[in-house]
């Protein structure tokens, strides 16, 4: 029996990473086998440069962007694959919905963005669970969590990420690359979060 692949898609500070870890939890306690994956990878020769960037240390242009963070994801492809026709459950902290949302708002075409997806052969994915959270929120959320001097370039514009929101409503409108989208409100409780997701688990 094939695995599934679950994808947490939002803005910074939309909950994602604690989403993830409670959803892991859950299906493993349920005895499912779980994997999980998050974007942008650090530890990787594609992340590190990424994070050069979004700390201002290097500065990159949108074309390049795009492709390193694709490339950050597309070294993951082949094991994604394989551990889905295993049976494992792939849990996704942000996957190539962003690159598409964060770099069309930086500039990249848009169009251009998703073709590329599709002509790599990305994964296919279940269901994408998109939090959608306040810009004002997330970055009141970032703050709190790093410091008003540490957030990266992209947690700290406010026009910025109004921009990546609206991508990210188009790609759900569009019911891009997935089975399906769940849109949930990111302001409620972290609580309620978690059970909305789990409604939409199958």
């Amino acid at each position: 029996m094939e695995g599934k692949v679950f994808v947490i898609e939002g803005i910074d500070g939309a909950g994602k990473a604690t989403q993830t870890k409670i959803l892991k939890k859950k299906l493993e306690d349920n005895g499912k086998n779980v994997s999980v994956y998050s974007y942008p990878d650090y530890s990787s020769v594609y992340g590190e440069r990424i994070k050069s960037f979004l700390y201002k240390k290097i500065d990159i242009k949108v074309d390049e962007l795009f492709m390193l963070y694709l490339a950050d994801m597309v070294k993951d492809k082949t094991r994604i694959i394989d551990d889905v026709k295993k049976g494992y459950y792939i849990l996704i902290d942000r996957f190539f919905f962003s690159t598409i949302a964060y770099q069309s708002a930086g500039g990249f075409p848009y169009d251009t963005g998703k073709e590329f997806v599709k002509l790599l052969g990305m994964p296919p994915i279940d269901t994408v669970f998109y939090i959608n959270v306040p810009v004002d929120i997330s970055m009141q959320r970032k703050e709190k969590q790093k410091g008003k001097m540490d957030v990266d370039k992209f947690e700290s514009n406010k026009l910025f990420l109004s921009r990546v929101s609206t991508f990210y409503d188009k790609l759900k409108s569009e019911n891009f690359y997935a089975k399906k989208w769940v849109e949930i409100d990111g302001s409620k409780p972290i609580e309620e979060i978690s059970y909305l997701i789990n409604q939409n688990i199958n």
